[in-house]
């Protein structure tokens, strides 16, 4: 979680992990969250993440070098923003496993990502390599 000037943003913008896996969001600078759309969580008005999948909410995390980890279970698409910028469209996605549920086929409500098929083929998308 990042702020570079005027830009806030997620490093990497787009990510892949197998089911089980940890994810570990740490604070580069700023004041941020890792906040999972599930209707009900935050500020989150629409849902984009697999059927039976928890949401995660990371809460503002402001000392540089803070972590927030979580483990996802469910296989899919999961967009997810920071609290305080998501209207300036800080938001990311992890792929689990392989892309599906509701966050597919489209781009989350504040912002762009990668497609899900280009983060499961690179890995990882870096936010400067990103032209969303």
């Amino acid at each position: 979680m990042v702020t570079k000037g005027s830009d806030y943003y997620f490093e990497p913008i787009g990510l892949f992990v197998e089911a089980g896996e940890t994810v570990t969001f740490e604070n580069d600078s700023g004041n941020h969250s890792a906040t999972a759309y599930k209707q009900g969580n935050g500020q989150a008005s629409v849902t984009r993440v697999p059927d039976g999948a928890g949401a995660f909410d990371s809460g503002i995390l402001s000392e540089q070098g803070v972590t927030f980890e979580h483990t996802f279970e469910t296989t899919g698409t999961y967009d997810y923003f920071c609290t305080p910028h998501k209207s300036l469209g800080m938001v990311g996605r992890i792929v689990v496993g392989e892309p599906g549920g509701s966050a597919e086929g489209s781009m989350p409500p504040d912002g762009d990502v990668p497609e899900s098929q280009t983060i499961v083929d690179q890995g990882a998308v870096s936010y400067n390599d990103f032209s969303g």
